[in-house]
């Protein structure tokens, strides 16, 4: 059985339990989550809809190896914006399909943007569309050479 004391974020050590299980295999069945928690399962259902709505839980994905399926190369764009702008490109980077990630940053540059594409005339035409949006005033696209760790699961 899991002590439910009080922990981070108003959440309690059963739904970090969830959570770790969760993230280790988000194919687990509720009724697994109940078995090894021992709990019943309706306070699973309960709990994960609970993290669910209150947007702890984002989604359940499959972490899918980028090469692949068509997309050999990473590209990581760091880009100068006018600040007036931020919103706007932020916009406009999410709606491009093969954005990973873009962050907001401070220092020298205040976005990064992670992409997957597929060859290097790709790789050319996501820069060309990421310097010709108004408000970029400069950007940075490095290659990605290798991939030495991804660790999609936080350490809760």
């Amino acid at each position: 059985m899991v002590s439910r004391g009080a922990s981070r974020e108003g959440l309690d050590s059963l739904d970090l339990e969830i959570l770790r299980l969760l993230q280790s295999n988000s194919r687990i069945s509720f009724s697994d989550i109940s078995r090894k928690l021992g709990v019943p399962e309706a306070t699973i259902r309960y709990r994960v809809k609970k993290l669910t709505d209150k947007g702890v839980i984002r989604g359940f994905y499959t972490l899918v190896e980028p090469s692949k399926v068509g997309f050999p190369f990473s590209i990581i764009i760091l880009a100068d914006i006018d600040p007036d702008r931020l919103d706007y490109i932020f916009d406009e980077l999410k709606s491009i399909p093969e954005a990973a990630h873009v962050f907001r940053l401070t220092g020298k540059y205040n976005i990064v943007a992670i992409f997957h594409v597929r060859s290097m005339d790709h790789i050319s035409e996501i820069d060309e569309r990421i310097r010709s949006l108004d408000g970029v005033k400069s950007a940075e696209t490095l290659l990605v050479t290798g991939r030495v760790h991804i660790n999609p699961r936080l350490p809760i």
